[in-house]
């Protein structure tokens, strides 16, 4: 993803926070700006989570 102020590419990241009540996810997925530090949070899957979604696909064929 861009900053569309800095025009760089931003780095991903992801925020661990305690569950309350066992209510949402425990952690927030971002995109930071190196240069200004501006995040951007996200419902996008990580890297790692498209892998093994691929992989089950593939051998539930």
């Amino acid at each position: 993803m861009w900053c569309k102020k800095c025009m760089i590419v931003m780095r991903a990241g992801t925020e661990y926070y305690p569950k309350i009540d066992n209510k949402g996810k425990g952690y927030r997925r971002y995109y930071e700006c190196r240069r200004c530090g501006k995040k951007i949070f996200t419902k996008e899957p990580n890297l790692q989570e498209c892998i093994n979604k691929g992989l089950e696909k593939s051998s539930g064929k």
